[in-house]
């Protein structure tokens, strides 16, 4: 049987805009304002004896998808079995997915050369050891610097500050934001090289890194991070590709068989 020309075109038509609307356009991957670790002390480390517990809410710590919902619930229990008792603290960190970044201080000193375990609803989240030492120093001071050509990578603005000398957490704040003590919020959190910041309001941003080792002594940049954040990143979509194009060559065709 011969297919009338029209007819192949009509077809052809319809394959393109199915086409079209199965190819998503170039969305928007959300980020974690928290990046680099789930716990800390890192399973199996040997820290000092008055080491603090860094653990991210937003991540599962069991096979079950259970999340730290109360930093209340977690324990920290000595090679004997004891329970050790710990100061809360929460920060606030935004961006994408916004979360909290818990710091659980024990109340007194750990034992020296003695095992620990941290635990969630009898869920191990992770093992460390103490060695003899007591931190009293702060961490080496941070050298950072705005990479320019990483802000608005991505449909929401954000930006990407690399630091050189990393302490064991690393914060990126509003360089408002010169406390002495761990922030109540920060606009990222890190135990690498690289924080970064999403949904940074537009225009001119001042900003500050502050490191932290284990035991929460503290560093504070000396200089700010100035940038600028553009209104909007140019070319995303968080949708699908409209069939129009396709559809609107169908309704073309069509119409052309019909003033034939």
């Amino acid at each position: 049987m011969v297919v009338p020309a029209y007819w192949k075109s009509v077809v052809v038509g319809a394959l393109i805009a199915v086409s079209l609307a199965s190819v998503p356009a170039h969305a928007c991957e959300a980020i974690s304002g928290i990046q680099g670790f789930q716990a800390l002390p890192a399973e199996g480390s040997r820290v000092p004896r008055s080491t603090a517990l860094w653990l991210r809410s937003d991540l599962p710590v069991a096979a079950s998808g259970e999340k730290i919902k109360d930093p209340g619930a977690v324990r920290l229990v000595d090679e004997r079995g004891k329970s050790i008792g710990l100061m809360s603290t929460g920060v606030r960190v935004s961006g994408d997915e916004p979360s909290t970044l818990f710091v659980l201080k024990p109340t007194s000193l750990l034992e020296a050369n003695t095992a620990y375990r941290v635990e969630l609803n009898g869920v191990v989240i992770t093992r460390f050891s103490t060695s003899e030492d007591i931190d009293t120093q702060p961490p080496v001071l941070p050298k950072a610097s705005v990479q320019a050509q990483q802000l608005n990578a991505s449909c929401n603005s954000r930006v990407t500050v690399t630091v050189e000398s990393p302490g064991d957490v690393n914060f990126l704040v509003p360089a408002a934001s010169t406390g002495t003590t761990i922030p109540a919020s920060a606009l990222a959190v890190a135990s690498e090289s690289a924080l970064t910041a999403a949904g940074v309001a537009e225009g001119s941003v001042d900003l500050r890194v502050v490191a932290f080792d284990l035991s929460g002594n503290m560093a504070m940049s000396s200089d700010k991070l100035s940038t600028f954040v553009a209104s909007e990143a140019a070319g995303c979509s968080s949708t699908l590709a409209a069939p129009g194009l396709g559809a609107l060559a169908l309704v073309a065709m069509l119409r052309r068989r019909r003033r034939s």
